[in-house]
């Protein structure tokens, strides 16, 4: 065999089905490879960047190692937007790059881009194989470190190495990596049982860390008669619908989590590392439970560390705390969450024209099948799907958390149909984040995935003006020139339809579903629609109406 064949052998190993990629001459040796076998597939993006986004969205549904593959030069940068997200997001992704011949290396040759340097903030493991002989040694180092650090990889192979002959025998035999368990030790178990004992208004504060521990979460709540407050990507593990959740933290929260933020006199965070520091108590203790030691008490001094599997935590917490807490904390919490959903109800089920996004979230909740997973972009769709997008039972939900790129949701819904098959798959996009890699709707027609696509078309950067005119700004630069979305879905040989009436959307989303191929719904949304934060200070209002007054003047 050759370099190329001991690469697709050790990903096999690996438990990889497909590599994400386009072509090149720097890597015709690795996809001739890919051709003459039949247990990994390529799927040919139109763009390097998607490929990256779809690996991503693989790594991040999955928890396996996922691959996207570029050509030397552009073709490697391309990649780089998207194994940021996987970085962020702590997804196991490994990307494989072609190089130029060795000999040209460091001669400025045609194409070459120094991709070790170029890799080295991204990737936790980054190496060029520069003989056949230690290719398989650095391949499988690759795998491993991106899974058992939970994040990208990357190995370079230059175009004359990737088809020379290559012994693979003498290796040692191929395993899949996977990152162990990791328990705090019972004397630290024992103090956070005391501590939650003591404490009268305990609030858990839950990320993606606690995914695969819904139960764990769930019992330990019960337990401690605590509200759950989640993250953004935590509406994965729990949505607001669960009696025991009060809602999202930070700007696209809810008032319910800040309120009982505010109130709590002891933080439990499981498995999260939420940014946003204005949102934290000023005076609670705090319990941190995060497999990583370096996220503890990185955002907030915390009274008790516990590094750890958060499920395995949760559980033993679960186990210890003393029986019989007064639950009045959690029952007034639960009345606010209430109160809060009341009001929620009202604008998803406003019917006005142009149609406003709570009302087309509901709508979308309401017609997606129980096995559908959703796909947010990143800007005002992020926003809607945050407050107003219910997610149930066994449905899932994902997108850009910790990098926030936009063009995330279509190319990171081909990864999660492709490793999801006979799931439902919904990308929820604004107008400007879909234009971005909108040319791979095409790669969906190709490989004939039932994804639908619904764009938020307001012909604006609405996120963008909220931001600006958060500080005080006018709304400059956030217009939008729009394609006709539908027709350009039509043109790739998909399914398009323009929505603009209410009543037609519930009608049009069971026609998009019906499709055997990709469906796209372009929905003229209201522009003039503003999330409101769940806490508005003096200070925001007063920069809001200076911004508004700014643009009526023109200054």
């Amino acid at each position: 065999m050759n370099v190329a064949d001991a690469l697709l052998r050790i990903l096999k190993e690996h438990g990889v089905e497909r590599i994400f990629g386009i072509p090149g001459d720097a890597i015709n040796d690795v996809t001739d490879a890919i051709r003459r076998q039949d247990d990994i597939a390529f799927i040919n993006v139109r763009h390097e960047e998607a490929g990256a986004f779809a690996a991503s969205a693989t790594a991040k549904l999955t928890g396996n190692l996922a691959v996207c593959v570029g050509t030397a030069g552009p073709g490697a940068i391309h990649l780089l937007n998207g194994l940021y997200d996987a970085k962020l997001d702590h997804a196991p992704v490994l990307a494989i790059t072609g190089q130029v011949a060795r000999g040209f290396i460091g001669t400025q040759a045609h194409q070459e881009v120094d991709l070790k340097a170029l890799f080295s903030d991204v990737a936790v493991y980054s190496e060029t194989v520069t003989t056949p002989d230690q290719a398989p040694e650095i391949l499988i180092r690759a795998c491993h470190a991106a899974i058992a650090h939970r994040g990208v990889a990357h190995v370079s192979i230059p175009t004359d190495v990737a088809g020379e002959a290559c012994d693979f025998d003498g290796c040692r035999p191929l395993g899949p990596a996977r990152p162990g368990r990791v328990t705090p030790t019972q004397d630290d178990c024992k103090a956070a049982a005391g501590m939650i004992d003591a404490a009268e208004k305990v609030v858990i504060l839950a990320g993606i860390g606690c995914a695969g521990a819904h139960d764990d979460l769930l019992a330990f709540a019960e337990a401690a008669k605590a509200p759950i407050v989640r993250s953004l990507r935590a509406k994965d593990v729990i949505d607001d619908d669960h009696p025991l959740c009060i809602g999202g933290l930070g700007l696209l929260g809810g008032k319910p989590a800040v309120q009982a933020m505010d109130d709590c006199d002891l933080l439990v965070m499981a498995g999260t590392d939420f940014p946003y520091l204005d949102f934290y108590p000023a005076s609670a203790k705090v319990i941190q439970i995060d497999i990583e030691s370096t996220h503890i008490g990185r955002r907030v001094p915390v009274d008790l560390g516990l590094v750890g599997d958060a499920g395995g935590i949760l559980a033993a917490l679960g186990d210890a705390i003393a029986p019989g807490r007064d639950d009045q904390f959690l029952t007034r919490m639960q009345a606010g969450m209430q109160t809060w959903r009341d009001a929620q109800d009202k604008l998803e089920t406003d019917s006005s024209t142009p149609i406003a996004p709570p009302m087309l979230m509901r709508a979308i909740s309401d017609a997606a099948p129980d096995d559908t997973i959703f796909l947010a972009d990143t800007g005002t769709s992020t926003a809607w799907t945050a407050r107003h997008l219910r997610v149930r039972g066994d449905q899932r939900y994902t997108l850009s958390g910790g990098l926030a790129t936009m063009a995330f949701a279509c190319p990171g819904a081909l990864g999660a149909q492709l490793a999801y098959p006979d799931r439902r798959v919904i990308a929820i996009c604004g107008d400007g984040a879909f234009a971005m890699l909108m040319g791979d709707f095409v790669t969906a027609v190709k490989y004939r995935l039932p994804i639908v696509t619904v764009v938020l078309n307001n012909a604006k950067l609405g996120f963008i003006q909220l931001e600006l005119e958060a500080k005080g700004l006018p709304d400059w630069g956030t217009n939008l020139t729009n394609p006709d979305f539908a027709a350009i879905a039509a043109a790739c040989g998909g399914w398009g339809r323009q929505v603009t009436d209410p009543a037609d959307l519930r009608p049009a989303l069971d026609e998009a579903f019906a499709q055997e191929g990709p469906a796209l719904l372009d929905v003229m949304v209201d522009p003039d629609a503003l999330i409101m934060p769940p806490k508005i200070t003096l200070g925001m209002a007063a920069r809001f109406g200076m911004s508004r007054l700014r643009e009526a003047l023109g200054t």
